[in-house]
């Protein structure tokens, strides 16, 4: 469902809900199993752009929507299933990047075209207001609104991580003169806030500069230390909020900009050594909203004006005894003598014998920090019942800003595997298992860290759970969106980045006469980002050697593997059997 209430309803025990939008009636209705991507709301608030997926793939079609009358627009801008992003120019006028047409899309898979569509008119004679190269990664288009006016930007990813922005002022295009490894976040009071991701004239690596959109000059306003990293950034009426992950455990900032020109900087008093995050603030108040939680602390929703929380609106119901829980954080020694973090997590009186039932969750890939979180159902299914789960924090992340992701891309990926081995040689080091009772689990970029543990490092794990992923690395780049990601990985046609990536693929490594752990593998047939063939091509290999596995591909969920709880629920059992069957 999709619905919403005035925020002072909202901060009632029980509010007053309007609902707008019944997803399981429409897919009831219409005979397709609706997933939610995004609602976007033109200024006046009258009409919104429904985003829906059919069976959770990245595609989904378009649909005006009529907040008024909470109903479809007949004739409305309406678009088929494709990939892209929309935004309203104005309430009869879009701007459209989505891969309709012919030659619209990169060899990434992405929207190469930015169209300007009018209401009453055919998308195919929507005149196209820019164009990138096909071997190039995407283009999109983003409105900023502030109180007075609002900016049109347009951009290019040239990669994945390297981007061009333009903004239109005084009838023409202006590129932004900022280095290509950006991070773009807001407009604050005529500053674009953006956070450098390689050293740059004056600044450092994962400094955060507001770009003067008049003067085009750059000014630092926030900087973190070596065992910081900035997790998101919102603005406000008055200034800026920033989450700030230490040592992967989170805090919550406020700057202002002051009638002097500097940014005051003001430390918001939130509980420590959880994580902080779902950050939402609104460009015409100082108001915001934020959550914390930890692995043995449901989620808890604060609300808070300027620097003061001012209540905890709502919190996340426990289904099982999370105060017997008990979170350390602890730090393994990598090959290379790098320090990784990682969470270990278990009940209350659990001896360290070398016998416990323990999994062991990484990714390591993308810049995506992977934080504490709570969860019922790993409690209920895990916790309680005695196993120990472990949260590691692997270079290639973005635990700790862009050069930890940049220690481990490309050539350099072996230093993600050698972490997660290091985590998993310090768990049974200390006894808190061994080889016969760790297993391992990881899904997409993490699916690929699961490979690799099983045909690397059979001799660490007792069962492998290995979610949506990558194997067949000589191939990736060809399906699907793989092409997008050569700057992650490299690109196999390579000669150099050729030869790194046969070594390290798992799909080509796996061996007829070696002794592997147990293997459930599992993907989705809607999954349109990573191709079910990974999974499916691994599988077939794994039995004709005749290594034993089990194997499950759901037919809707798309990348996320589920699109909807009752599908999510059965995938977690199967997860959750599988472990206590193979490592209890």
């Amino acid at each position: 469902i999709y619905r919403r209430t005035k925020i002072e309803d909202y901060l009632k025990s029980i509010p007053s809900w309007e609902m707008l939008l019944d997803l399981d009636e429409l897919s009831q209705k219409e005979n397709v199993k609706w997933v939610f991507k995004n609602f976007q709301l033109n200024r006046e608030s009258t009409r919104a752009l429904v985003f829906l997926s059919p069976g959770g793939s990245d595609a989904d079609i378009m649909r005006e929507f009529d907040m008024h009358k909470k109903e479809f627009v007949a004739n409305g801008f309406n678009l088929p299933e494709a990939k892209g992003s929309a935004h309203w120019v104005d309430k009869n006028t879009l701007s459209v990047a989505r891969t309709h047409g012919e030659n619209a899309e990169t060899d990434s898979g992405y929207a190469r075209t930015i169209r300007e569509w009018k209401r009453g008119t055919s998308f195919d004679s929507a005149n196209v207001i820019y164009e990138i190269n096909k071997s190039e990664c995407i283009t999109y288009s983003k409105d900023v609104r502030t109180i007075s006016e609002t900016s049109f930007f347009l951009g290019r990813g040239i990669d994945f991580y390297n981007v061009e922005e333009m903004i239109f002022q005084n009838g023409e295009w202006i590129k932004l003169n900022l280095p290509p490894k950006v991070e773009m976040f807001n407009i604050v009071k005529g500053y674009y806030i953006v956070m450098i991701k390689e050293d740059w004239n004056q600044f450092k690596t994962g400094d955060v500069i507001a770009y003067d959109l008049n003067s085009h000059e750059c000014k630092k306003i926030f900087s973190v230390n070596n065992n910081e990293s900035i997790y998101s950034m919102r603005r406000s009426k008055s200034g800026l909020y920033i989450i700030v992950d230490e040592d992967v455990k989170g805090s919550l900032y406020k700057l202002t900009l002051e009638k002097t020109g500097d940014w005051a900087k003001v430390k918001i008093e939130l509980p420590l050594n959880g994580s902080v995050e779902n950050l939402s603030t609104d460009y015409q108040s100082d108001k915001f909203f934020v959550s914390y939680s930890s692995f043995n602390k449901p989620a808890t929703y604060y609300y808070g004006e300027g620097d003061k929380i001012i209540c905890a609106a709502k919190s996340a119901p426990s289904f099982y005894n999370h105060e017997e829980v008990v979170v350390e954080q602890s730090f393994s020694t990598s090959l290379d003598g790098t320090k990784i973090p990682y969470f270990l997590v278990y009940k209350m009186g659990t001896k360290f014998d070398g016998t416990n039932p323990t999994i062991l969750y990484g990714y390591g890939g993308f810049e995506i920090s992977i934080k504490p979180y709570f969860s019922n159902t790993d409690g209920s299914s895990w916790l309680s019942r005695g196993g120990v789960f472990v949260l590691s924090n692997i270079r290639g992340g973005g635990e700790y800003g862009p050069l930890w992701h940049q220690a481990a891309i490309k050539n350099k990926r072996h230093k993600s595997y050698e972490d997660f081995f290091s985590v998993a040689e310090d768990l049974i080091n200390r006894k808190i298992t061994s080889r016969r009772h760790l297993g391992a689990k990881g899904g997409s970029n993490g699916g690929l860290l699961m490979g690799v543990c099983y045909t690397q490092r059979p001799d660490l794990f007792g069962a492998i759970n290995c979610g949506v992923p990558l194997l067949d690395m000589h191939k990736y780049h060809t399906l699907l969106a793989g092409a997008s990601w050569i700057a992650e990985y490299g690109n196999p046609d390579d000669e150099n980045d050729g030869a790194y990536i046969k070594s390290i693929s798992p799909y080509q490594n796996i061996k007829a006469d070696e002794d592997y752990p147990a293997m459930f593998l599992h993907t989705s047939t809607k999954d349109d980002r990573v191709h079910p063939g990974h999974a499916r091509k691994f599988a077939a290999k794994l039995v004709e050697y005749g290594h034993p596995l089990y194997y499950y591909e759901n037919i809707l969920g798309g990348h996320a593997g589920a699109s909807n709880f009752k599908e999510s629920a059965f995938l977690h059992a199967l997860e959750m059997c599988f472990f206590w069957n193979h490592l209890k």
